[in-house]
């Protein structure tokens, strides 16, 4: 058993260090060569087969997730702004990866004094681990969206005082991009260099609606895609939708603040309320014990 449980690690730790870059693989093309002059014709097509799904663990993410989950989990990687380290291979190979020491230890427990309590608590440890990277991600794009969310009334001001002072929309755009920082920032200045590049302009916007799940941003762009349809004035859409992201935030800052009353009455039911009544009734229980 524990010879079984040390060639899973140490398979769990090559895999990882693979995945990390910090042991790197013959390329593909060359490992295909290689199999050609050595093995036989009959088993080209199948080794070289497995090669590939070796080569990008990515492909063998069929046998650990769906399609949709895969597919969620690539849009949750978009919506994060894809961190450094964050790529679907290394999430692919951490789903798994963390499960294996939990199913080792769940093993041991069950050989050494097995019960249906541990079985059960052993085998949601399991699913747990291996929701984890999928968790972690949607935490993180949450955050991100929440913080574009925020700055886009500052944002906003800055391209309506841009334009007034004479630059244009896409002008005006670039600057408050390039002196802001952030996640929206980065991603004006993306949509910025796509228009840049050759996008079209409605082109680039909408590929930063996509881009996000901010209601607030994806009605600032929207707002801009129709001006520009009917050929209305920008400027005065912009300067509305500053003061109405403006009076948007503030009354989430409101809302969030009357729900601080209620999110501490669970801390306080549960943590100080026991505290104070022992406190308070331990004398006169233990008093009333000593008389009877």
């Amino acid at each position: 058993m524990l010879f079984i449980g040390a060639l899973f690690i140490v398979a769990a730790l090559g895999a990882l260090s693979i995945s990390l870059g910090i042991v790197a693989l013959p390329d593909r093309a060359v490992r295909q060569r290689l199999l050609e002059g050595t093995r036989p014709e009959v088993e080209k097509a199948p080794i070289s087969a497995r090669i590939r799904q070796l080569d990008k663990p990515e492909d063998a993410a069929r046998y650990v997730a769906t399609q949709g989950m895969l597919g969620r989990l690539e849009r949750n990687l978009m919506l994060a702004g894809h961190p450094g380290g964050w790529s679907m291979r290394n999430i692919i190979l951490a789903k798994i990866l963390i499960p294996v020491p939990i199913a080792l230890l769940m093993l041991k427990l069950a050989f050494v004094d097995p019960t249906p309590i541990k079985t059960i608590i052993g085998i949601g440890a399991i699913v747990v681990g291996y929701f984890v990277p999928d968790l972690l991600v949607h935490s993180r794009a949450t955050e991100r969206q929440d913080e574009m969310q925020r700055s886009l009334p500052d944002i906003l001001d800055k391209i309506v005082i841009t334009i007034e002072s004479g630059l244009g929309f896409e002008a005006a755009l670039a600057n408050a991009a390039g002196t802001a920082k952030g996640p929206l920032a980065d991603e004006l200045v993306r949509t910025v260099q796509d228009v840049r590049l050759g996008v079209s302009r409605r082109g680039a916007y909408e590929a930063l609606q996509a881009r996000t799940t901010s209601e607030d941003v994806q009605s600032f762009i929207r707002g801009i895609i129709q001006a520009e349809e009917h050929g209305s004035s920008i400027s005065g859409m912009v300067r509305i939708q500053s003061k109405e992201m403006r009076m948007k935030r503030k009354l989430r800052a409101e809302a969030k603040a009357g729900q601080v009353s209620v999110k501490l009455l669970g801390p306080l039911m549960l943590c100080i309320f026991p505290v104070l009544f022992i406190v308070v009734l331990a004398p006169g229980i233990m008093s009333a014990m000593d008389t009877f």
